[in-house]
């Protein structure tokens, strides 16, 4: 059965390299209210998310604390902890990464293009006129850092 989590990161997500790329390790939590003992309960989560090529820089620039993420996978496994003092957690098996957004913003070009003034049309004889052109605004690179007000580039 799929299992699926959206929340926030409390801290940016560890990172171990393998021999077919790297694996991002992110911790979730979700609170729920619990009216039986009118308490607020967390319920701890823990995946292992799998990126090469591309996938390796978008994952270290937008996995970041303060990210909302949504981790889904095809089941779930209860790790006991050996000090009773902790919580389980359980493991999202087979995890996938299917929306985040990132608190950080996209890097600006480091130089702008000049832009063109319209010529000066006070002055001059009526058949000298002409319109102004119009250019159109120039696009930067994409970043690979996910701007939500943008559309996704996929």
């Amino acid at each position: 059965m799929s299992h699926s989590i959206t929340c926030k990161l409390n801290k940016q997500a560890r990172q171990h390299p393998n021999a077919s790329g790297v694996t991002f390790f992110v911790d979730l939590g979700e609170k729920n209210y619990d009216f039986k003992t009118k308490q607020n309960v967390w319920t701890n989560y823990s995946a292992a998310l799998f990126a090469k090529d591309a996938q390796v820089q978008f994952y270290a620039d937008t996995l970041v604390e303060g990210a909302i993420v949504e981790v889904s996978g095809t089941g779930l496994i209860i790790q006991m902890p050996d000090d009773p003092q902790y919580k389980p957690r359980l493991q999202i098996q087979d995890a996938k990464l299917g929306f985040v957004a990132s608190t950080l913003q996209p890097q600006q070009p480091q130089q702008q293009a000049p832009q063109q003034q319209p010529p000066h049309l006070h002055g001059q004889p009526q058949q000298d006129r002409q319109p102004p052109t119009h250019q159109q605004p120039q696009q930067a690179p994409h970043q690979g850092v996910y701007d939500p007000n943008q559309p996704p580039p996929f």
